[in-house]
């Protein structure tokens, strides 16, 4: 059927709704988009970046600037809501815009969606071919009524093209990266395979067509060498199990070493294909994988199509830890057949093995996915929107599921952005209580001080690291007390201590020395000096030295070893590593006291020799301890 007016294809806007600004906000799915198009209307169609703290109109002003005649959005379960309104404000402004919609969230409810987002039509599925024949049939002036993998809306009704089958080939399809539609930053976000080779019932991989297709290495091998060549510094690997089959796993993680090595790699893992030879080789690059536990019960999994070994599943970690590979734990609450005491023990199973962050989530029951088809047998209810959280099942009331959230909240806020995997399961020890009960603990606490209320305790990401090290330190000392150890508490706050400020002094910059040709070597004593920004200098109750050789002694041994004698050490990275060094205490005081505006005469007052002073001076200046004064 032919329209009443041609549409040019190359007036195509792809507009990606991103979480949050990061080195994650890749437009890869709209990118793999314009990559299938012709080369000749590649250059034509016009990728945009949006961010949640934008108003709609400046993203309506975004999308319409220079005059599209084609809008689609991918469209996901965080941006549904907003991508829907800002659809609807734009078709009541330009009627006449051809909008249109893919990704997970459309493909599950492709009628919904087009009905609430005033769309024109819906891609069903894997998008490349259909968004080009359906841009090249909209060139033509016809409408695509019966075109494959599309369903279209019209005033006399929605009509749905038969199913597309996914893509046999994935090489067929031209990669974002390659083709020069997506140019490499800081971060990447980076398919190697499409699908699942498992059918968990909660989730959306494997929906629609069961099996995994991968990319091939030589497709793989050209996009480490273009990334390697960009500075790409990060990499997200866009595979919900890297490692199965374990043989291809293998062959990519040597792949990954060869091509770049210095680029960090994030990395989704089953636990059951780890082995011996496969951590060490992720043992010789830099990364850190994610491992879907979602329960310890095996019970609970084999309800979701899932199975554990929780002795199994636990040496693996083992391996994990035993090799210092940074990794972390996914878990779930509210899943069918579960309740709150069921995840407590999950949570104090995954706690156990020491992973570096536990992410916790809400059973989410998906639309499309075969637990939203049988939520009934569990007596599941849940949100009809996005997130489509779990409200309550049979075995876990709402009650219940607060609890776990509230929990959940609390490990996320003292684990993950409290940075306590290297002091956590000491501290608990020390309390004598489990992982579990000493979050609840603190949970409750936490909820009784002033200024934080539920909302508050919710969003870890609003608290400041200096607000939070003060909440951790609070809390520990309160439950040392409690348990009648008081005389750990030193101890355990040096610990605490120590870990925060080698996490801080990670995430801050490299310590430089200012070059020499800035600052005048024969007048050492009598310039004011300043303490180099990246310098971070903490006080201590012990010798920081025998704290970072504590190694696997607990609280109380330690205590008992050693005397509280007082340390200063300083914190600081080079090259990308850190380093923390205890202070004597003349360093100490030279550094503290430079501020900008004291000299080292005026710092030492004539407790140290000018000679002695200068030596001391030079070294910190070579080592970037101390700057020269601002200008100006």
């Amino acid at each position: 059927m032919k329209s009443s007016a041609p549409i040019d294809a190359a007036a195509v806007v792809l507009p990606t709704l991103h979480v949050r600004p990061s080195a994650q906000a890749v437009a890869l799915a709209a990118a793999s988009l314009v990559a299938a198009l012709p080369e000749s209307r590649r250059q034509e169609a016009r990728l945009l970046d949006l961010f949640p703290q934008q108003g709609d109109e400046e993203m309506i002003s975004q999308i319409l600037a220079g005059d599209p005649q084609i809008v689609a959005f991918p469209l996901y379960l965080w941006n549904r809501r907003r991508v829907l309104e800002l659809a609807r404000k734009i078709k009541k402004r330009r009627p006449a815009i051809f909008l249109l919609a893919g990704g997970p969230e459309a493909s599950a409810a492709p009628e919904s969606v087009l009905r609430q987002g005033a769309l024109d039509g819906v891609i069903r599925g894997e998008g490349e071919i259909t968004f080009r024949e359906l841009t090249a049939a909209l060139a033509r002036g016809e409408r695509p009524d019966a075109l494959a993998g599309f369903t279209l809306r019209r005033a006399s009704g929605i009509s749905a093209g038969p199913d597309r089958p996914p893509v046999a080939d994935l090489d067929s399809l031209p990669s974002p990266w390659l083709s020069g539609v997506l140019s490499p930053g800081p971060g990447v976000l980076w398919e190697t395979s499409r699908g699942c080779p498992f059918g968990c019932d909660f989730c959306y991989d494997a929906r629609g067509a069961r099996g995994v297709r991968h990319l091939s290495q030589a497709r793989l091998a050209d996009e480490l060498d273009l990334f390697a060549r960009s500075g790409v510094r990060q990499i997200w690997v866009l595979d919900s199990t890297f490692n199965y089959p374990p043989a291809r796993g293998k062959k990519m993680l040597r792949l990954l070493a060869e091509k770049a090595p210095q680029i960090h790699f994030h990395l989704e893992a089953k636990a059951d294909f780890l082995d011996r030879e496969m951590v060490r080789l992720l043992s010789e690059l830099s990364c850190s994988v994610q491992v879907g536990l979602q329960s310890i019960r095996p019970e609970v999994l084999s309800n979701i199509h899932r199975a554990i070994d929780p002795d199994a599943f636990g040496e693996r970690m083992r391996l994990l830890g035993a090799e210092g590979i940074t990794f972390g734990l996914d878990l779930i609450y509210g899943l069918p057949g579960d309740d709150y005491r069921g995840f407590c023990r999950s949570l104090d199973a995954a706690l156990g093995f020491s992973p570096n962050h536990v992410d916790t989530f809400p059973l989410a029951v998906l639309p499309g996915t075969p637990l939203d088809r049988h939520r009934g047998k569990h007596g599941i209810e849940a949100q009809d929107h996005p997130p489509y959280e779990i409200i309550r099942s049979d075995t876990c009331g709402e009650a219940d599921i607060e609890r776990c959230r509230l929990l959940a909240a609390a490990a996320d806020l003292f684990y993950n952005h409290g940075r306590a995997v290297g002091f956590f399961n000491t501290l608990v020890r020390a309390t004598g209580r489990k992982p579990v009960s000493f979050l609840e603990g603190f949970a409750s606490w936490a909820l009784e001080q002033p200024g934080i209320d539920r909302q508050r305790l919710l969003a870890p990401e609003a608290w400041e690291s200096g607000q939070l090290l003060a909440l951790q330190e609070d809390y520990a000392s309160r439950q040392l007390s409690v348990a009648g150890r008081t005389e750990l508490v030193p101890a355990a706050l040096d610990l605490i201590r120590y870990h925060f400020h080698y996490a801080e002094a990670l995430l801050g910059d490299d310590l430089r020395p200012a070059p020499a040709s800035t600052w005048n070597a024969s007048d050492l004593w009598r310039t004011p000096w300043r303490a180099g920004e990246a310098l971070r200098l903490v006080s201590f109750r012990y010798e920081i030295v025998d704290l970072m050789e504590m190694g696997e002694a607990d609280l109380e041994q330690f205590a008992s070893m050693f005397r509280p004698v007082g340390s200063v050490a300083a914190f600081f990275r080079q090259a990308g590593e850190v380093f923390c060094e205890s202070l004597t205490e003349d360093f100490s005081r030279l550094l503290r006291g430079s501020d900008g505006t004291l000299t080292p005469e005026e710092i030492f007052a004539g407790s140290l020799a000018r000679r002695d002073a200068e030596e001391i001076i030079e070294f910190a200046l070579a080592e970037g301890f101390l700057m020269p004064p601002e200008k100006g």
